[in-house]
């Protein structure tokens, strides 16, 4: 039997408590994503309709139903995901084995330090890149179950949803795993490297967040006063404010008054035509989701070759 598979297995055991959570993990998420694009959908499918036919009613008592809770409930354990990835990774993959000297005897059993993190890194890839992207498929399944209601899905462009529906959220648990697993390699000790590795996932996470509206040009559009703010709530605001008779985007001047009239005066006193808001439309949804993916995996990678030279300077 190569070393490589006697490494391997002993990796599954090592960490088959590990591998048993995250399937349990997945299948629950999982089995409450179907079940809520079932009943839960439906209810709140007719409870529109209700609403719709009754609306001009003086009292009009519609039930929901649990549609729209358990899709948030769901949508924030996912996004939760990549932090217990991190923290299992930093405190077990590397750090809990360096700590407790079971990496230095498998290297002295004929698997070399480089193969023994590759494994390492590797399994829990696989196994993370499967379970997630499963994840992805069904919420996008509940997110689409009010056919005939789109208009009151929750908005593809709350951050939340925007990750969840995509590959960002698989690429972001790969990203934790490294993290985690270089953590371990630098801190060698359990506790430490847990609260460490949760730590860095959160800065490089919300990193790619802030950094994903800027990874595509954006659209621009303008509109009169009186229509407001063009596609306000209708996708990734980057910026809105006024224009000006020269073409110019400037804030828009602060105005108190209840009137809009009054407030339309200060506007052209300062050469105000109109509003302008800079977005991402719908359209955009899939280029952001993949260039954000991208920037997640290239992460990934530095980390994972940071990893390997740790390893390599600290074992010769």
């Amino acid at each position: 039997m190569s070393t490589l598979t006697v490494s391997a297995r002993w990796t599954f055991r090592l960490h088959r408590w590990a591998l048993i959570v995250w399937a349990a993990l997945v299948a629950a998420i999982g089995g409450l994503l179907l079940w809520t694009a079932g009943p839960p959908a439906d209810k709140a499918d007719r409870a529109w309709h209700r609403l719709e036919q009754c609306r001009r009613l003086s009292r009009c008592v519609v039930d929901m139903g649990s549609y729209s809770t358990t899709y948030t409930f769901l949508t924030y354990a996912m996004i939760l995901l990549p932090f217990v990835v991190a923290a299992w990774a930093g405190a077990t993959l590397a750090a809990r084995e360096l700590e407790s000297g079971t990496a230095l005897l498998a290297w002295t059993q004929g698997v070399t330090p480089v193969r023994w993190l590759a494994v390492r890194l590797a399994l829990p890839a696989a196994v993370l890149t499967v379970g997630a992207t499963l994840l992805v498929a069904l919420h996008r399944f509940a997110w689409r179950a009010l056919e005939d209601r789109p208009d009151r899905r929750p908005a593809w462009a709350a951050p939340f949803t925007f990750h969840t529906n995509g590959p960002t959220i698989v690429a972001a648990c790969l990203t934790a795993l490294a993290a985690g697993a270089l953590t371990g390699l630098l801190v060698r000790r359990t506790v430490p490297a847990l609260g460490i590795s949760v730590a860095a996932s959160v800065l490089l996470l919300d990193g790619a967040h802030w950094l994903m509206p800027h990874l595509r040009t954006p659209v621009t559009e303008v509109a009169p006063f009186r229509e407001g703010y063009p596609h306000m709530f209708d996708g990734i605001e980057i910026a809105h404010g006024m224009v000006t008779r020269t073409g110019a985007h400037v804030p828009t001047p602060d105005c108190a008054a209840a009137d809009m009239d009054a407030c339309l005066r200060i506007f052209e006193r300062h050469d105000g035509t109109g509003f302008y808001t800079t977005f991402h439309p719908a359209s955009h949804f899939w280029p952001l989701q993949l260039t954000t993916s991208a920037v997640l995996l290239l992460v990934t990678a530095l980390l994972t070759a940071a990893s390997f030279a740790v390893l390599k300077r600290r074992t010769g």
